[in-house]
């Protein structure tokens, strides 16, 4: 059985919260904004060509933009003040009808922010606006001017200004795409593990996803996630490799950082010789032949036999009349592991007693059915304290960074064998921890450049 590149059953995820504060989505807008929005100068005719009228004025932002989330929490609304003052100045004898006119309105943008298939955040803009007065004056009976049409292209084109500022302001504070690979390539990378001996996980993504973003009543947010299998292996980190390319965009939940550990060991074959002789030590057999001899064994050697393993078993076998021998039989097997993952013990086992020394009635009774049954189950390794051991040492180097920008820590669960490897100088073993640790994801760490991204 091999456990070169076991893969965990249960995916890894690493999340990072983004988080962009309104406050410097305002900022921005109110830096770019300027504060003219229209200006008119020119002149009309009127009453067919017999009045002609100047008219000449500006729209101007009157305050600050506000950057607020809607009623409904969905969006933001982006309001801005404006006021405009304008002048009809009829010309020549008609100068004495010239009128000042003007009026207030607030301009609502409602912006629903969004995440474009480019893995950017975008958002999606409907505008609003209401004069408090009519931008119209009427000089005589009959002479109505209204500038409101003239001017309004030029106010949308504004708007059009401050929608764009908002959504460079949220695509440059989220900073989603670089963020997205930032995560995506550190997620690739060949982690290094809290193990007693040097060893690496190698990485394989499986999902990238977002969230929608969400807005409060401070910031917008939105939580970035990567799935990924584990495959862990003795040694040290492989070569870095090319990142591959983004995944295609994936938006919906994002489940909370967890890192499903597995820890390789090399486990020598003195100390599983130790475990196995412990407890079969522990037990005596009495054959169920005349007099009542009984066999018990005094040590276990355990070997590697190509993928097979191999143990000489030392027994003592005590006969009637203060008989007593020593002999040895030789156990041979393919190593397998319970459903717990906690016991090696040897399948489809032949035993063969090695004959020198021995009388044909000692040989006799070791190949009595009770006597092979228990040379067999001599061969049997309780792995716990030595995966009890490797626990406590992963333990001790909590909190652990594998990769930069992201560390490790929690509590490690207990350790079941997953797979194992026999070489020759060890048995090369994968246990997994059960549960999960907590993954933190150094944020700073990530690109941000944006306003407002941290």
């Amino acid at each position: 059985m091999s456990a070169s590149a076991p893969a965990l059953a249960a995916p890894s995820t690493l999340a990072v919260p983004v988080t962009v504060p309104l406050a410097g989505v305002q900022v921005a807008a109110n830096a770019r904004v300027p504060t003219e929005f229209a200006r008119l100068d020119e002149t009309r005719s009127y009453l067919g060509g017999l009045l002609s009228v100047k008219l000449s004025g500006t729209v101007t932002r009157s305050g600050h933009v506000s950057v607020q989330p809607s009623e409904d929490g969905a969006g933001l609304v982006v309001s801005v003040p404006i006021r405009a003052a304008f002048r009809a100045g009829p010309g020549g004898t008609g100068a004495v009808l010239a009128r000042d006119f003007g009026g207030e309105a607030t301009v609502r943008l409602t912006v629903t922010p969004t995440v474009t298939p480019a893995w950017e955040a975008g958002v999606r803009v409907v505008g609003t606006a209401q004069w408090t007065d009519p931008l119209a004056v009427e000089l005589a009976p009959s002479v109505r001017i209204s500038v409101q049409s003239l001017v309004e292209s030029q106010v949308q084109a504004q708007l059009d200004t401050v929608a764009a500022e908002v959504e460079r302001a949220v695509r440059e504070g989220a900073d989603l795409r670089e963020r997205a690979q930032a995560l995506w390539a550190r997620g690739q990378q060949p982690w290094n593990l809290p193990t007693p001996e040097p060893a690496t996980a190698l990485v394989t993504g499986r999902t990238l996803a977002v969230t929608p973003l969400r807005v409060t009543s401070d910031a917008l947010k939105l939580t970035l996630g990567a799935t990924f299998d584990l495959a862990v292996n003795l040694g040290r980190a492989a070569p870095l490799t090319a990142p591959a390319a983004l995944p295609p965009l994936t938006v919906g939940p994002v489940p909370a950082s967890g890192v499903h550990l597995s820890v390789p060991a090399r486990l020598p074959w003195p100390d599983l010789s130790r475990l196995a002789t412990a407890y079969a030590s522990a037990r005596t057999v009495t054959l169920p032949v005349p007099t009542s001899p009984t066999v018990r064994v005094l040590d276990v050697t355990l070997t590697p036999a190509g993928p097979r393993i191999s143990a000489a078993v030392r027994v003592q076998v005590r006969g009637p009349l203060g008989l007593t021998v020593r002999a040895t039989a030789d156990v041979s097997g393919t190593p397998v592991l319970d459903a717990a993952g906690h016991v090696l013990t040897l399948q489809d086992a032949t035993v063969v007693t090695r004959r020198e020394g021995l009388t044909g009635r000692v040989v006799g009774w070791l190949a009595d059915a009770r006597a092979q049954a228990y040379l067999r189950q001599a061969a049997r390794v309780e792995l716990a304290p030595l995966l009890d051991r490797a626990r406590a040492q992963v333990q001790t180097r909590l909190p652990f960074t594998p990769v930069p920008g992201v560390s490790l820590s929690g509590t490690v669960g207990e350790l079941r064998l997953s797979a194992f490897t026999v070489t020759p100088p060890a048995l090369v073993v994968t246990a997994d921890a059960a549960g999960t640790l907590a993954a933190r994801v150094d944020v700073a760490g990530l690109p941000a450049s944006g306003a407002g991204g941290r």
